[in-house]
């Protein structure tokens, strides 16, 4: 698998949606710019882009400004702009289906229901592309899955949660030194689904 350039965060822009579960992929980049001591900078009114050297290396982080929905739209324009090719890209993104602070890496497949990646995979023609999906289940009884994925994090998980943020630097730090596929293989608990 080629080496990765481009990592996206998925969420929905808006102080509304700062907290919620949904913006779980928000936050895990920006846990690595402020790591880094970076600042997102505007992309054409569509995302938010910090671009991070490394080794003589630019990696580009970003985070669609449209909503979940589209979120296809800024991460191939992005992808055209660069001349980064889709299996060059890691997704970040939240995952009902993993238990809250555990995740999972996946090379590429279908959207498992989730609207950003159907996006993505709308947009850019191919479902060939990296993934690190952040658990925010299980998905809790008698609640739309919309509502709950707009719901904030509780007590408990949120410090679950705070856990895997804390190990997000040495995570995204190791994909992009080792490439994808020898990282994910390094990674404890990443398993791959």
């Amino acid at each position: 698998m080629p080496e990765i350039k481009f990592i996206a965060g998925l969420g929905n822009p808006g102080d509304k949606y700062l907290n919620t579960r949904h913006n779980f992929g928000f936050k895990a980049v920006d846990r690595f710019v402020e790591s880094e001591r970076l600042a997102w900078k505007n992309w054409n009114d569509m995302a938010s882009v910090v671009l991070y050297n490394k080794n003589g290396r630019k990696i580009i982080f970003a985070k669609p400004q449209t909503f979940m929905n589209n979120s296809g739209f800024p991460v191939n324009a992005l992808l055209q702009y660069y001349k980064i090719k889709p299996q060059e890209m890691l997704v970040v993104y939240d995952d009902f289906s993993i238990p809250v602070g555990e995740f999972r890496f996946r090379a590429n497949g279908s959207a498992g229901g989730h609207n950003g990646i159907s996006s993505i995979i709308e947009q850019t023609g191919t479902d060939n592309f990296p993934r690190m999906k952040l658990g925010i289940g299980p998905l809790a009884k008698n609640i739309k899955t919309p509502d709950f994925v707009l719901s904030n994090f509780g007590e408990e998980d949120k410090q679950k949660t705070e856990i895997l943020l804390k190990s997000v630097k040495n995570i995204f730090d190791l994909i992009i030194d080792d490439g994808f596929d020898k990282a994910v293989s390094k990674i404890s608990g990443g398993k791959q689904k």
